[in-house]
């Protein structure tokens, strides 16, 4: 283990009889713009560090030998390059399993932008009856019904169902403004019974 000097800018390799490294402080703390007042003013376990000073003296772990193991054994520890985002390729020389740490970015740009089913699947209960799988006499199937279908998205525009394929197809357009149609709203005018599907103006200014 190798303990800096930061003010001095060299390795510290002279302990004291404690076994503590000289030119460190281990025993007192430091504060930023600390107040000089009766409360911390007299108090020797912290030092005041004015504002943009930077002459701390930290304790910095260097290696391995000394009961510090790394999150993976492969890498090398406290070595190579840092993390810099969308700069790095490796993680102490290892390719990172998740890219999170050194990709910049997400794949948020290819989910939808708004919450809405991808897929609707309905379980057929009418034709589990005609299959003879209902038991008037205990009022429950024998079986769960397992005869899934793929249905209930219909798409009014074009006349189709567009139930395994929701998101690409944009069927639900509220979930997928435009700026040309960048909202839905639906109203009851006077004292019509029929409610009123509208789409909100087309947006001109960003």
């Amino acid at each position: 283990m190798a303990f800096w000097n930061i003010t001095g800018g060299s390795a510290v390799t002279t302990f004291d009889a404690n076994g503590n490294a000289v030119g460190t402080d281990i025993d007192q703390g430091s504060i930023r713009a600390m107040s000089t007042g009766t409360v911390f003013g007299a108090n020797t376990k912290f030092t005041n560090v004015p504002l943009g000073a930077d002459n701390l003296i930290v304790t910095v772990v260097s290696g391995a030998d000394y009961g510090v193991v790394p999150a993976n054994s492969a890498g090398a520890f406290n070595q190579g390059d840092q993390v810099i985002v969308k700069v790095t390729t490796d993680i102490a020389g290892q390719a990172p399993g998740n890219s999170g740490l050194v990709a910049g970015a997400s794949n948020s740009a290819a989910s939808a932008p708004i919450n809405q089913a991808g897929v609707i699947e309905v379980r057929l209960y009418k034709t589990a009856i005609r299959n003879g799988e209902w038991n008037p006499v205990t009022a429950q199937f024998d079986t769960e019904p397992l005869t899934v279908a793929q249905s209930g998205g219909w798409n009014l525009g074009v006349g189709v169902d567009n139930s395994t394929t929701l998101i690409a197809s944009g069927t639900d357009n509220a979930a997928n403004p435009t700026q040309d149609v960048p909202g839905e709203l639906v109203y009851n005018y006077g004292s019509g019974a029929d409610p009123t599907q509208d789409e909100y103006k087309a947006k001109n200014l960003w």
